[in-house]
């Protein structure tokens, strides 16, 4: 399979902005250190205490730490940032570890998930959200930073994520507040937690999409990372009927990356996220090009949006073609796969990322210089040992950067 020209296509409206960039911690004021944070001790659940340290504060003391050494080799990568649901060993033990550099933790703490991380030098993070409603209360932001600072110290963690995705009015008080949040996060942690990752999750457009209005150039700026969420890309569908689409295509991918350009983040903050997953839709109708129509479920203002379908993970993806023996069609528009089933008398089509798509959203990331690229969700590959489960998933890591 031949990618070079159309990727070559594709990248060359990329800009290309070369060298690192950081959060500006200097105005420090009303940022006190944490005492709480200071004077805490917490038994290290790890066999090697070291492991209970932060990667970025095991660097500054023990530079020398075989796993400070894997941590400071992947520094020099391509991020390589997943997110885990929750899970036990029997998953997490079998994530290829040599590609990792950062995992978000989502809903759940697993302090044996925490030492193994260390130990193959990959950052662990977790996941924050703050509610709208109290985003204009400057008290509760600075408690709830304060609290995140705290809860990631006596975890011995190395971060957090800021997953939030409400919809927010431009030049509302609550955008106001949004991007309050993120630097008086990023002060926080960064004054007492040095080298601490904070990153932000964003819309895969800076275009308002499904209504989140966000300051994102000012959101990129206090971040140290912005996490772009290039999949749900039907979630309002504005132009044509209720039809079944691709869930991640690289042409509006590349779109989207670029609204972030064109406010002047550079490439250096921002990671590509992409699905892990797919959507199953059941069609209403077929007509003769494949194309299958799909309820009408509104969402923020559109008629149409992904809601008609359901979530499902790529093993699950596989399986079922493998099980209906559906023949495999590629959507050369978006340069994903799809395929067709009859379940029951119904029709479903269904809509996903795999191997074949997943290199053109990789190559996109390393060609605009990105800083890395990141997965929803790790877990979503099967970790069984049949062997097709095993050349599925050793296929699916081994294509990461």
């Amino acid at each position: 399979m031949n990618l070079n020209p159309i990727i070559i296509v594709v990248l060359g409206l990329i800009p290309f902005a070369p060298g690192r960039y950081h959060v500006d911690v200097s105005d420090m004021e009303g940022y006190e250190p944490i005492k709480e944070i200071a004077n805490t001790s917490h038994p290290c659940p790890c066999s090697n205490q070291l492991l209970c340290m932060p990667l970025a504060d095991a660097k500054d003391k023990n530079p020398s730490a075989p796993h400070v050494l894997e941590f400071i080799k992947k520094s020099q990568k391509m991020e390589v940032f997943a997110f885990v649901l929750n899970c036990n060993a029997s998953i997490w033990g079998k994530f290829n570890w040599s590609k990792l550099t950062t995992i978000a933790l989502v809903g759940f703490y697993e302090a044996d998930l925490v030492c193994l991380a260390h130990q193959h030098g990959v950052r662990v993070v977790k996941l924050g959200y703050f509610p709208t409603s109290d985003l204009s209360n400057a008290t509760a932001r600075h408690k709830w930073a304060a609290l995140q600072a705290k809860d990631v110290t006596l975890n011995f963690l190395d971060g957090i994520n800021i997953d939030y995705e409400d919809a927010v009015d431009p030049n509302s008080p609550e955008q106001e507040g949004l991007t309050n949040l993120v630097l008086e996060t990023a002060k926080i942690f960064h004054m007492n937690l040095p080298g601490s990752q904070v990153s932000f999750d964003v819309a895969w457009s800076a275009n308002g999409i499904d209504g989140r209005h966000y300051d994102y150039k000012s959101i990129a700026n206090y971040s140290d990372l912005i996490f772009i969420m290039a999949y749900d890309e039907q979630s309002q569908i504005f132009n044509g009927p209720c039809t079944a689409r691709p869930n991640s295509g690289i042409f509006k991918t590349t779109q989207g990356v670029h609204t972030y350009f064109d406010l002047d983040i550079p490439p250096e903050k921002m990671i590509l996220g992409v699905p892990w997953y797919g959507y199953n839709y059941p069609c209403i109708s077929v007509d003769k090009n494949g194309t299958c129509f799909i309820k009408e479920v509104p969402f923020r203002g559109a008629n149409c949006s992904e809601g008609a379908g359901k979530k499902y993970p790529y093993s699950y993806m596989i399986k079922t073609r493998h099980r209906f023996r559906a023949h495999y069609h590629w959507d050369k528009k978006s340069l994903t796969p799809w395929y067709q089933v009859k379940d029951n008398g119904q029709q479903h089509q269904m809509r996903y990322d795999d191997e074949r798509s997943l290199v053109y959203k990789y190559a996109l990331a390393q060609a605009s210089r990105m800083h890395g690229v990141g997965i929803w969700t790790a877990n979503f590959l099967d970790y069984s040992e049949k062997p097709d489960a095993i050349f599925h998933r050793q296929l699916m890591w081994s294509l990461l950067p």
